[in-house]
């Protein structure tokens, strides 16, 4: 048993290898009838509970980075920030979409860790939400417009001098928390992001592939050593999810939580909650996640400790949940690796940590956007409307409506609502280790960017990946050729290979003696990239992979699963029968199935599928059965709905994605009660689509949705202002 800190006097026993802190944390000087202002830097470390071993260092704060929501490092080490300088400076989103944020860049010119140079790198842009610098371009996505462009900089001076429009696509008139936010590049040479993935092509134009299953994460995305993917849900409440396969494979639905994995340990006893709940006698104790997202998979030789766990942020808890993975007949369950604790989290009130990377030096990198208000315009109303009152008196406690009206009126009397345009970065350093030294890719030679394949910190490896892919130089695949020979570093092979792969110069019995390699993450991958050889039909594959069709390991079986059904070519009948002893295989099966009678829809369902996939599975789930939260349905389960029924009561069905439903539903409240209207976000065709794709799919409809009844539906309401009731609704259409 391990003594926890005065401040909370509880002891736990770990279950993992990781220790808890044994420190005091002062409680910020929290009063209910009183204003507390903001701290420096300094003064706010000293509330910030860490690991043992570890401290933080601030390298960047206002006025040097105001507001950042995002960040990535250039193959320099210079750190490009997404500014958010419009994002609720108020309490009613004053001039939120007025395009003036900014991309920054940051660079340690003396090699201390600390920034202490500032350009602004782009200006006067809409909301940027993420970067991905690449070398001689910085890849950037900006709010409002699902868009990608490259900006160059050409003489040098941190400042963007033009910018090519990479990828266009329509206009994002959602949220602004729910609009895609992610990019990385990923170790099999795909640019992957929250919606979809991409190629680059010789001419700098993307190429989207389409995920299998939608959007993919929400706010963020995190790889591993060996390409897999991680996601979280903020509305979902999913601290990580989809990390059973590769990316760009089907999401398999399996339990990915171990018990207790959703229970978050906040200690800051400021309850200014959004969709997460709190314990109303002990208002600071969060009692469900509310905000997931800026995660990470630390791959650093210098916290070893942690390597392969993933940091999730969440800032309604002013905490970061540290996962781990065990994986058990190849299936992945996360845990949290402090049970009953978290691995970083503070009790000042302003701590609001928004994203996190991996460094060059090795340290974890935080993004605080320390301010008061964490919750968009949409979840912060300024006064109790007729909406607020039916979400909580129609059918649940009414003693809440008091807290629900207080609850935004009291960060304005605490004085938080002022405190704006401020803005950490943290770094988190092991105590008694030195951090990496700065890297200068930039001015590498492809000989030397090759020989950091075998470094030990995955950020390098990355880096020099994507560099010489990028470069494409095909003069240094004998270098590259002798290493996925001879490395005897799994993860440099690993990356030999894909980097070959991508400058299309594998040699197929290079291919060939990997598939038959003594470590199973190096066949894996070997499997992988063979997919389109074996898609061609090449004999020699073919033979090669029938050997595997009965490999130890899981994880190879299910990718030799995966690359037939990638390559179109039949699934040997002895990986199939590996189902009753392999759960990975049976899901695999399960899924083809699911997915054999989803390509029975018709063309509108299959419009409406995508949408689905990226707004209504964090509620309903991929099933329609609901997703779950603690012992309470986020949502009904649409695939039972007796609106759908008999092709679908479809005014009924368009009022509420038009308009929005509030309060209990036959007796039951689902979430915090409501379901937001879709009016302003979707057109009456795209409305259409989705409900198609949930009649066809559950409720057997023989013909779709006509969009001319959704456009009816919102002509005769268009005055309306508020959600629809379960007793409205029942009123006004042809169910008893």
């Amino acid at each position: 048993m391990i003594p926890r800190m005065k401040l909370l006097p509880l002891s736990i026993l770990l279950i993992s290898a990781v220790d808890l802190i044994a420190a005091d944390v002062p409680q910020q000087g929290w009063n209910p009838d009183t204003t507390f202002p903001p701290l420096s830097p300094a003064e706010a470390i000293k509330t910030i509970e860490l690991p043992k071993g570890y401290h933080l260092e601030c390298v960047a704060s206002e006025p040097m980075v105001e507001e950042p929501v995002s960040f990535a490092f250039d193959p320099n080490g210079a750190l490009y920030v997404c500014e958010w300088r419009t994002y609720m400076q108020d309490e009613f989103a004053t001039d939120q979409m007025k395009p003036v944020s900014r991309v920054i860049k940051l660079v340690d010119t003396d090699g201390d860790g600390i920034m202490d140079k500032r350009t602004v790198f782009i200006d006067n842009a809409l909301l940027p939400r993420t970067v991905l610098p690449m070398g001689d371009r910085v890849i950037v996505s900006f709010t409002g417009d699902a868009s990608y462009w490259s900006y160059f900089d050409d003489n040098q001076d941190g400042v963007s001098d033009r910018k090519k429009l990479i990828f266009k696509t329509g206009t994002d008139n959602g949220n602004i928390e729910h609009q895609r936010t992610g990019i990385l590049w990923n170790l099999d040479n795909i640019i992957a992001t929250n919606d979809l993935r991409f190629r680059l092509r010789d001419d700098g134009q993307l190429e989207p592939i389409n995920y299998p299953d939608g959007r993919f994460s929400q706010w963020g995305l995190a790889r591993d050593d060996d390409g897999f993917l991680y996601g979280t849900r903020a509305g979902g409440a999913n601290p990580a999810q989809g990390f059973q396969l590769p990316a760009g494979y089907p999401v398999l639905r399996l339990r990915e939580h171990a018990e207790g994995y959703g229970t978050p340990y906040s200690i800051c006893k400021v309850w200014d909650d959004s969709s997460g709940g709190y314990n109303f006698e002990k208002q600071h104790i969060l009692t469900s996640f509310s905000a997931c997202c800026g995660q990470t998979i630390l791959r650093s030789p210098l916290m070893p400790e942690f390597h392969g766990y993933m940091t999730t942020c969440e800032p309604v808890g002013r905490l970061i949940r540290l996962s781990r993975f065990e994986r058990k007949s190849g299936i992945a369950v996360a845990h949290n690796a402090y049970p009953g604790s978290e691995f970083i989290r503070s009790t000042d009130a302003y701590f609001r940590p928004v994203w996190t990377e991996n460094g060059p030096d090795g340290c974890l990198y935080i993004a605080d956007m320390y301010r008061g208000i964490i919750q968009e315009k949409e979840w912060f109303p300024t006064e109790v409307s007729a909406e607020m009152k039916a979400r909580y008196v129609e059918g649940y406690r009414k003693d809440k409506l008091a807290d629900w009206v207080e609850r935004y009126h009291r960060v304005k009397k605490w004085g938080m609502t002022k405190v704006v345009r401020h803005g950490r970065i943290y770094r988190l350093v092991p105590d008694g280790k030195k951090p990496g030294p700065q890297p200068r890719m930039l001015d590498e030679t492809p000989a030397q960017l090759t020989a950091h394949l075998a470094h030990p910190n995955g950020w390098w490896r990355d880096t020099a990946q994507m560099l010489l892919v990028n470069k494409r130089d095909s003069s240094i695949a004998p270098a590259l050729i002798t290493m996925a020979r001879e490395q005897r570093d799994t993860n440099a092979r690993l990356h030999s290979l894909w980097t070959l792969d991508g400058l299309k110069a594998l040699p197929k019995d290079v291919l060939l003696d990997n598939l038959q390699h003594t470590h199973p993450r190096i066949r894996r991958a070997a499997v992988q990239i063979s997919e389109r050889l074996l898609a061609k039909q090449d004999a020699d594959i073919t033979a090669a992979l029938a050997s595997l069709t009965s490999d130890p390991d899981p994880q190879v079986l299910a990718q030799v699963y995966l690359a037939h059904r990638s390559a179109k070519a039949p699934i040997p009948e002895v990986v199939t029968a590996h189902a009753g002893a392999q759960p990975l295989i049976a899901a695999l099966i399960a899924r083809s199935e699911a997915d054999a009678s989803l390509a029975q829809l018709g063309a509108t369902a299959r419009k409406g599928q995508q949408i689905y996939q990226t707004l209504c599975t964090a509620c309903h789930g991929p099933d329609g059965q609901g997703v779950k939260q603690g012992d309470k349905l986020l949502a009904p389960a649409i695939a039972q709905s007796p609106w759908f029924k008999e092709g679908g009561d479809i005014p009924t069905l368009a009022r509420i994605l038009l308009h929005g439903q509030t309060g209990s539903i036959e007796g039951k409240t689902y979430g915090e009660g409501i379901m937001l209207p879709l009016a302003q976000v979707y057109t009456d065709e795209q409305i259409a689509d989705v409900l198609s794709y949930v009649g066809e799919r559950w409720h057997r409809w023989k013909k779709p949705a006509d969009p001319a009844a959704i456009a009816r539906m919102r002509k005769d309401h268009a005055d309306r202002k508020t959600p629809w009731t379960a007793d409205e609704l029942r009123a006004v259409s042809k169910q008893p």
